[in-house]
């Protein structure tokens, strides 16, 4: 039951205008003009109506929407009633025909459509209203002065030929801006009473009929002019319900909705000034004026390290009893003293932070929005470093360096070798232009790198030439970029002086010169040199010949060779033999001297034979081919080693092998080489009692080295060229017995594979072979 009453009173006044509208058109019937008249005062009334409850609640409404509306229907109804006097039939204006009402009928439809397109511009917004009210009079003014005086007012009846085209199409303008401001008012659909809101919608739509109706106008008394009348008193009727009724009867809802509206924006504000506090990646809270905690946000009880629960109604002092006569205490106390915001850093010992506060003053107490800026504070420290870095190097490089103004090149800075290079002291360049020094000697250099610089932001190893105080030229390597200087785009330029260099390339070209000179004597002498070639050419046919006979003569000497090895060893086979049965047949029967004769002869038939051996494989060397290979040597001496060490075990022998050396050579003559080397330091240590032989290598004069070092007998240097010629021994056979071709041979090898070999020793401390492969 409750429901059905509000929807009863709803329907009476629409019924009551259904029958307003009913009554209207029967008016039609018996008077055109009397149905004319009284939509047009109807009309009139209306506007004036809202004009008034607009301007008496100015002062109240937050919402300019309807004020604007109120004051744009004064001058709209002043209109609708010139309309209505100038009306066929009225007399009011004779002589005016249909023309002048209908000129009037579109002024006032043009002041009302764009009206309601203005109106929603200002839902949210204050205007001020004389100011409003005063522009809409001069608009008036200014279309009644077009119509009635000046006749500029385009002309949109004429009697014989009905409405012209500019009548028609602004019929059809005006519609349009009718629907725009219909979409601007359900844009602001939030800042309106939906009943309000429905109604003033509803109007729109009717207005916009009506101008589609009085588009098809044929005459004063036409049926489209009949229906546009019609469809316009609807519109009015729910203009009328819309704001005068709804002002009368229900004041609250159109003057105080905004404040309404308001406590609710104002719970909204709250809610989202507290999510937006807690969005911000700044700390915040807030103070009373007892200076008790009331607020924090999650950052504040992140970086202050304490919850709401432990700070919220609790004394700031008593909480953080640091900060008291901190630069926190003084900021805080000067916001609240001062009534101004305040802007400081201060360091938190017990946090161990630096942070940047900004506290608010108001009339609940302090409002403050801190940051922690430790990690800024030590960046600041780093660049205050790096700049301090920047500032020495500047000072101290040998290279020129110049801060200038990238607009006019006044020198702002320059350094030492500025001065050193120019003669012009720091005092005397500083805010003046290269031009007031005359520093290039072509100003258009500058501009040329200025334009790079503008287009690339730097330039590099640009070549200038600059000049001294003293008039003197200097060629320079020209380097320059751009950088920011107290916010001013400045030019770092660095100028390496190359004029040494310049003069030297030229020196060259100089001796460039005299040096093709010279190759031109080269060609010369390159034809005697082919003269040479020939001859020598000829000589070495000449070394072929002694070659072949060279290789017929080493034939010879192998076959002579082969006759030693068996002709020669036959005898000494026999004379060995028969002095062994000698020795074993008649020893007994001997005396003691006569058998010495006879062992002597067998030890030295044997030696003979020994050194017949020795000296084929030592004539065989220089003739046999050698393979190249990669050969261990590492493994090659650690087995020579355990040979020897298998001869005499009862021997102090300390061996030090490196590991992992190899070689490129022959292996088998390589093995003579390591055998006869390491034999060597075996026997020349055998009378020391503890013996250190190793085998190692070195580089010498960049290249590789290998060497075998003992502490034996050695040898004095001053014999150092015998040691490696044939059967010449430094050593008495009887203390280090040996035939004196080892090392030879090992020489000999050596050589063959390109490489040399040398020797250092001194008596009884040892000795050292090198040899290079």
């Amino acid at each position: 039951m409750t429901d059905a009453k509000p929807a009863a009173g709803t329907l009476v006044p629409f019924i009551a205008g259904g029958g307003l509208l009913a009554g209207l058109y029967l008016t039609s019937y018996a008077s055109f003009l009397l149905f004319h008249t009284l939509v047009e005062l109807f009309s009139v009334l209306v506007a004036g109506g809202i004009f008034v409850i607009a301007w008496n609640s100015r002062r109240f409404a937050g919402n300019s929407y309807f004020l604007f509306i109120g004051i744009a229907h004064l001058c709209i109804g002043v209109t609708d009633l010139l309309h209505a006097l100038a009306y066929k039939g009225m007399g009011v204006f004779p002589g005016g025909g249909a023309n002048l009402p209908t000129q009037l009928w579109i002024a006032a439809r043009y002041l009302q459509s764009v009206s309601f397109v203005l109106a929603p511009l200002f839902v949210n917004r204050r205007l001020r209203p004389r100011i409003v009210l005063a522009a809409f009079l001069a608009v008036t003014g200014l279309l009644f002065a077009s119509i009635f005086s000046w006749g500029l007012f385009p002309v949109c009846y004429v009697d014989g030929a009905g409405v012209t085209l500019f009548k028609t199409w602004s019929e059809y303008a005006i519609a349009l801006l009718f629907l725009a401001g219909l979409v601007l008012l359900r844009q602001r659909r939030a800042a309106f009473d939906r009943h309000v809101l429905d109604l003033l919608s509803g109007a729109l739509v009717l207005l916009v009929g009506t101008e589609l109706a009085f588009s098809r106008y044929i005459s004063v008394y036409g049926p489209s002019n009949l229906v546009g009348h019609l469809l316009k008193a609807a519109a009015v009727f729910l203009i009328y319900r819309g704001t005068i009724e709804t002002a009368l009867t229900r004041p609250y809802d159109l003057l105080f909705r905004e404040l309404k509206a308001g406590e609710r924006a104002l719970r909204e504000s709250h809610q989202r000034v507290s999510s937006l506090l807690e969005s911000i990646t700044d700390a915040f809270f807030s103070l009373d004026r007892e200076w008790r905690f009331t607020y924090l946000n999650s950052e504040a009880e992140r970086l202050l390290g304490k919850s709401r629960a432990e700070l919220l109604d609790r004394d700031l002092w008593t909480i953080f009893p640091e900060t008291v006569g901190s630069a926190f205490d003084t900021g805080y106390r000067r916001a609240v003293t001062a009534n101004e915001a305040v802007t400081f850093e201060g360091y938190y010992p017990s946090l161990e932070r630096w942070f940047e506060v900004h506290a608010y003053p108001s009339r609940e107490g302090l409002s403050v929005f801190f940051q922690d800026i430790t990690a800024r504070k030590r960046a600041d420290e780093k660049l205050r470093a790096s700049e301090e870095r920047f500032a020495t190097v500047f000072r101290i490089a040998p290279t020129i360096m110049v801060i200038s103004s990238l607009q006019d090149g006044r020198y702002l800075e320059v350094n030492a070798a500025f001065e050193q290079h120019l003669g012009w002291r720091r005092e005397e360049a500083l805010g003046r232009t290269y031009l007031d020094l005359g520093v290039w000697e072509n100003p258009a250099d500058r501009e040329a790198i200025r334009a790079v610089i503008d287009r690339e932001g730097e330039v590099h190893d640009r070549e200038i030439m600059v000049r001294g105080k003293g008039g003197e030229s200097i060629v320079g390597l020209y380097s320059g970029v751009t950088i920011e200087l107290n916010g001013e785009t400045c030019l770092l330029s660095l100028i390496r002086n190359i004029t040494a260099r310049k003069r030297a390339e030229r020196e060259v070209e100089l001796l460039n010169v005299e040096l093709e000179s010279r190759a031109t004597a080269l060609e010369d002498m390159n034809c005697e040199l082919e003269e040479a070639n020939c001859e020598l050419e000829a000589t070495v046919e000449q070394l072929e010949t002694v070659n072949h006979e060279l290789e017929a003569a080493n034939t010879e000497l192998e076959a002579f060779n082969y006759s030693v090895s068996h002709d020669l060893r036959r005898p000494l086979t026999n004379i060995n033999g028969y002095s062994q049965v000698i020795l074993e047949l008649f020893g007994n029967g001997l005396d003691e001297q006569c058998r010495q004769f006879v062992a002597n002869i067998y030890d030295e038939t044997k030696r003979m034979d020994h050194l017949i051996g020795t000296l084929l494989n030592f004539s065989r060397i220089s003739r046999c081919d050698i393979r190249l290979v990669t050969v261990d040597l590492s493994d090659m001496v650690w087995a020579v080693a355990q040979k020897l060490k298998m001869k005499e075990p009862e021997r102090q022998v300390t061996l030090t092998i490196a590991e992992g050396m190899t070689a490129y050579g022959d292996a088998g003559l390589l093995h003579v080489v390591v055998d006869n080397l390491l034999g060597n330091a075996w026997k020349y240590t055998g009378k020391r009692e503890h013996a250190l032989i190793e085998f190692g290598v070195t580089d010498i004069d960049g290249s590789r080295t290998h060497f075998v070092r003992d502490n034996g007998a050695g040898f004095a240097m001053d014999q150092v060229e015998r040691i490696f010629a044939p059967f010449q021994r430094l050593h008495h056979p009887e203390d280090f017995p040996g035939e004196g071709i080892g090392l030879a041979t090992v020489a000999r090898i050596v050589q063959r594979h390109g490489g040399r070999i040398w020797a250092e020793g001194t008596v009884d401390r040892g000795a050292t072979f090198y040899f290079t492969l």
